[in-house]
Parts: structure tokens; sequence; C-alpha cells
């Protein structure tokens, strides 16, 4: 009885011994991903579990613990190479952890990687590049909507107003050629912005707004506030809009003035920029913002909030439904 116990057990240990290894065969030889291409920096003297984080993060890998056992396996835990890699989509967990073993896939000697981030400017962007080693980057600020709606039919809106290509720059990093002109960066830029917003235009046709009020409205939030309070703050900017009430962004004006602001600028400023002086948005987008102050901008939190602020030393956001309240706020906060 004893001994049929024991074979028993035996048996049961087995067979879960080929599940399991039939379940890491399958998590290894499957896709790890099928939407866009990921580019993801692995640092030099990052460990092997450091850099399976990483990867789950950025959406490389489906499970740090597949990758992990993998690695360990392989034997190639202690030899994982640093550097920027690309990962296209449908490549399987062996595919990806041979790249980083080799130290495949590296932008190239001839290419320069460059980081645009959430909220940029098209100045900043230009200012960037040409820290970079762009020479031509300053031709970016000449490039006119108009003449780009034929490949990209949404600029349409930009071009019906001020043609500028602020706000349609999408913000992550690129790699470009050492030798890439201003067409080429603009062109891979708006591209990007084209396949990353694709979901967002159809949500925003449907619902029968206007993009470019959006792609405005969402410049304002990355200027404003720290992204998990872009939903409510997006919600009291449309209920100021709804209500012809001035929005009082002091991003607005910065963006008009290039300076920040003094407290005389909000009634002296003669420019539609200046949303204290008048209502409604401002007529261009006032930074380049990402997905989260895009979404946030078409899905607005409700709530009673008419008002917010920003503490100075955190940048923690404060909201207000009275201007008594706000004036409170501004009281313990800014008066300081």
């Amino acid at each position: 009885m004893s001994k049929n116990l024991k074979l028993s057990k035996s048996k049961i240990g087995v067979a879960v011994l080929i599940i399991f290894s039939i379940y890491l065969w399958w998590r290894v030889t499957s896709p790890q991903f099928l939407d866009e291409q990921k580019e993801v920096v692995v640092e030099k003297g990052r460990n092997f579990l450091e850099i399976a984080r990483r990867l789950k993060t950025a959406g490389v890998i489906k499970s740090r613990l597949s990758f992990i056992i993998s690695a360990l396996y392989r034997g190639s835990f202690a030899t994982l190479k640093a550097g920027q890699y690309v990962f296209e989509p449908g490549l399987n967990l062996h595919q990806i952890l041979s790249r980083i073993e080799k130290g495949e896939a590296l932008f190239g000697s001839d290419e320069v990687v460059v980081t645009i981030s959430e909220g940029l400017t098209l100045d900043d962007m230009i200012a960037k590049l040409e820290k970079a080693g762009f020479d031509d980057a300053e031709a970016l600020s000449g490039i006119k909507a108009s003449s780009l709606i034929d490949e990209f039919d949404w600029l349409k809106a930009a071009s019906s107003k001020h043609n500028t290509l602020e706000g349609f720059l999408f913000p992550d990093t690129y790699r470009f050629s050492k030798d890439a002109g201003a067409y080429e960066i603009m062109a891979k830029m708006l591209n990007r912005f084209g396949s990353r917003t694709a979901e967002l235009r159809k949500s925003v046709l449907a619902s029968g707004r206007n993009f470019y009020e959006i792609v405005i409205t969402a410049s304002i939030l990355e200027k404003e506030v720290p992204p998990n309070d872009m939903p409510l703050a997006a919600g009291v900017l449309w209920k100021r809009l709804e209500i012809g009430m001035p929005l009082q962004a002091d991003a607005t004006l910065v963006y008009d003035l290039g300076r920040p602001i003094k407290r005389s600028d909000t009634t002296s400023l003669d420019s539609p920029y200046n949303t204290y002086k008048y209502q409604g948005l401002p007529p261009t987008p006032i930074s380049n913002p990402g997905l989260v102050a895009l979404n946030a901008a078409l899905y607005p939190q409700e709530s009673n909030y008419l008002y917010y602020l920003s503490k100075p030393a955190s940048g923690e956001t404060v909201f207000s439904a009275t201007l008594e309240e706000h004036n409170l706020a501004k009281a313990k906060y800014l008066n300081n």
C-alpha cells in the first residue's frame, strides 16, 4: 500500500513536471506581443531580474517569471548585454532573450536616439534636436500643416487655424540617421502620432467632438497638471468652456510670452492665448501631448470642481468647488 502510494505520488510529480514544461515551452515559443514595435533601454550594470522587470513594464514580455526561468536555464542570466533594443511584433521569448544575449538590434553608430518627452513645445523639440546634432532642426518650425494634409488628413484642423505642427509631433523615443533632415524627422513623428492615436481618433469621431479641441485641451493638461490629475482637470476645463467662464490657464500665457508670467500679464497681454482675458480655448495647442493627456481630454472626469492650482513645492493639484475655497487654497499654498 505504501509502495503504491509512493508510486502514485511519483507519477503525479512527473505529470506536474511535464505540464509545467509544456506551459513553459508555450510561454517561450508563443509571440510575446502583437502590437506596435517597442524600444527598450537596458542600462549597463542591470541584473537579469531588473531587465525582466523593464521588459515586462514595456510590454515586450508577458511574464517576468518565464523570462527569468529561461535566462537561468540558458545560462545567459549573467551575459545579457546593455544597449538600446528594438523589438518588432511577433517575437517569442526565445528570440527576445537571444537578441539581448548577443547584443543584437542595438542602434547603429550612424544613428542618434532622441527621447521627446510629453508636453514639449515645437521650440523645445527643435532645441533638443539641435543639441543632438541635427543642424536642420530649425526648419521644422517652417513646415506648414496645410502642405501635409494629403498624407495626414487629420492635420486639416490645424491648417485651418494657425497652420502649425504644434500638438501633432508625438512624444516618444526615436532613432534618426545622423544626417536626417527636418522633413525626415517630421515625417517619422507624424507617422508615430497617426499610429498611436488611430483608435482615439475613431472615438473622437464617434463622440462628435472636435479633434483639434481635444488636442488643444490635452496640450494644456500636459503643462498644468501631473498625469494622475489630468482627467479631473480636464473636467474643470470643459465645464468652464460650457458655462462661458475663462479657462484662466497660466500655461497658455507662458506659451505666448516665452517666460513665466507675472500677475499683471493676465490683464495686460492682448493675445488669444491670454485665457484670463479671452474666453474659449487658445487658437493652437501649446505643447505636444501624449496619450494619457489626449485620453483625459476625451474622457474627462466629472466633478463639482471649478478651480484648481498646483502646489509649488510638490506639483500636487488642489481642486476647489467654489471661488472661496480656491482663494483659501491660494492663500495657503501660493502666497507664503
